[in-house]
C-alpha cells in the first residue's frame, strides 16, 4: 500500500495534516501508527528519534526526518539532544505553520514539540499520546514531583490526551494530575488493512489424553517476575507445558533470558519478528498468550497491551491477571482467563484441571468475537474528527 519514501530533507513535503513526533521510528507501535493515520487520508509528516534495539534497519515508507539515535545518557547528553532535535525541526519550521495537528508520544517528546511549536510561532492544535506511565511519573521523590509538574505543564496545552487504556485516566490523570481536559480512548489495534491478510482462525492440536499446551510469550520481552513464573511452570510441568518466546528482550536483557532459557527443553527463544507479517507464523499452534506484565509498578496494573489485540485476533485465550486492568478487561470480552494472585500456583492448577474439550469451547468463544475488538475500524477516523472537525467535512481529503 505504502511507497517507499527517502528520508531527506527534500522528501519532506511543504504541508501536512499532522506532524507525528516519535521515540523511535523501528518500532512497530510507531508504525502502526502512522499506518493508521495514512489509511485513515490524513497527510503525515514524522520527526522521530530511532534506537538500536530492533529491526535496525528499518527504513520508514512515509515522509520522516530523524532526529537522531537514542541511547541512555545522563542529562547533559540527553539535552545536547534535545537541541539537536529542536535545531532540524526548525528547517521545517514552514510545515510546523502550516500543520493542523502536533502530534507527540510521551513526556519528554511532547516538550520537544511544544518547544518547536512555541519557535515557529506554529497555531496548530497539540495532541499528548501516552502509551505507559513511566513508574518514576508516581514514585515519591523530588525528580517524579518536578516530573509530575511538567506533565501538568504539558497538558494545560494539548487540545487533546490519547490514552490506550482507560484506567490511565481513571487512576492517573484525573486523580494524580487533576486533569479535566478532552480525552480519547486509543486501543492499541492493528489498522484493519494490515490484519486481514491472515486467516482468524489458526492451527493447533491437543492430546486429549494428556494435553501438552503452549504458553507465547511474545512483542516486549521486559517482566524478570513473568520470566521467573513460567520457568517454575516449564519445571513444575515438563511434560504439559512448553513456553515459547518470540520478541525483543533487550530491556529484560538477552543474555539474563538465555540464561533461564537455555537450561530447560521445554522453553524456546526465537527471537525477533515482524509485526504484522510475522504474527500469523509465530501464533500458529501456541494455545495460551501471556498478557501478564509486572516490572512497570502501576503502569503494570492500568495497562493493556499489544498482546491482547495480536492474540485476540487469531482466537489466542488470553491469560492474565485479575486485579489488573488487563485481567477486567479479559474477563468483561470473553478473552480467555483471568487468574487471582499467586498467580503460578492458579496458572499451575488451570493447566492441569483443563480438558481438550474445555479448551476447545474457550478458543471458540474467542474465535467468535467480531474483529472490531481487535482491529481499528474507524478509531484513528473518530480521533481525527475530534481533534481537526474540518477534516472529517472534506471528502476529498481521504484517499
Amino acid at each position: 500500500m505504502f511507497t517507499a519514501t527517502i528520508t531527506t530533507d527534500e522528501a519532506i513535503p511543504n504541508a501536512a495534516t499532522v506532524i507525528y513526533v516519535a521515540p523511535d521510528c523501528t518500532d512497530s507501535a510507531v508504525q502502526k501508527r502512522v499506518r493508521g493515520f495514512i489509511t485513515a487520508g490524513v497527510d503525515l509528516v514524522s520527526f522521530s528519534f530511532r534506537r538500536n534495539r530492533y529491526n535496525k534497519g528499518f527504513v520508514p515508507e512515509w515522509p520522516n526526518v530523524e532526529l537522531g539515535r537514542t541511547t541512555e545518557k545522563r542529562l547533559v547528553g540527553r539535552l545536547k539532544m534535545f537541541l539537536h532535535a529542536l535545531r532540524l525541526m526548525m528547517r521545517h519550521r514552514g510545515l510546523f505553520r502550516r500543520a493542523s495537528v502536533l502530534y507527540a508520544r510521551n513526556l519528554d517528546l511532547a516538550v520537544l514539540a511544544l518547544f518547536a511549536k512555541f519557535i515557529t510561532r506554529s497555531s496548530n492544535r497539540f495532541v499528548y499520546e501516552v502509551l505507559d506511565v513511566h513508574p518514576a511519573m508516581t514514585a515519591q521523590g523530588v525528580r517524579s514531583i518536578v516530573l509530575r509538574w511538567l506533565e501538568r505543564r504539558v497538558l494545560k496545552r494539548c487540545e487533546l490526551l490519547v490514552v490506550s487504556s482507560p484506567a490511565f485516566i481513571d487512576c492517573y490523570f484525573q486523580t494524580e494530575q487533576r486533569y479535566r481536559g478532552k480525552s480519547f480512548l486509543l486501543e492499541n489495534k492493528w489498522p484493519c488493512d494490515q490484519m486481514f491478510a491472515h486467516s482468524r482462525k489458526l492451527s493447533y492440536q491437543i492430546d486429549a489424553s494428556q494435553p501438552r499446551w503452549t504458553i507465547g510469550w511474545f512483542g516486549n520481552i521486559r517482566c524478570p517476575e513473568s520470566l521467573r513464573i513460567l520457568a517454575e511452570l516449564a519445571d513444575a510441568l515438563p511434560q504439559r507445558v512448553v513456553i515459547y518466546i518470540r520478541g525483543c528482550a533487550s530491556l529484560l536483557g538477552e543474555e539474563k533470558l538465555m540464561d533461564v532459557v537455555s537450561g530447560r527443553d521445554n522453553m524456546v527463544y526465537d527471537g525477533q519478528y515482524c509485526a504484522p507479517e510475522e504474527l500469523s507464523a509465530i501464533y500458529t499452534g501456541v494455545h495460551f498468550n501471556w498478557c501478564v506484565d509486572l516490572c512497570g509498578g502501576d503502569n503494570s496494573s492500568w495497562l493493556l497491551p499489544n498482546r491482547i489485540y495480536e492474540g485476540g485476533y487469531f482466537g489466542i485465550p488470553a491469560v492474565a491477571l485479575a486485579d489488573h486492568e488487563t485481567g477486567r478487561t479479559v474477563s468483561r470480552r470473553k478473552l480467555g482467563i483471568s487468574l487471582p494472585s499467586p498467580l503460578g500456583e492458579h496458572l499451575y492448577g488451570m493447566l492441569l484441571g483443563m480438558s481438550a474439550d474445555q479448551y476447545a469451547q474457550l478458543r471458540g468463544k474467542v474465535e467468535a468475537l467480531p474483529v472490531t475488538d481487535f482491529v481499528d475500524h474507524g478509531d484513528i477516523d473518530r480521533l481525527i474528527r475530534t481533534v481537526c472537525p474540518e477534516f472529517g467535512a472534506d471528502p476529498g481529503r481521504r484517499k
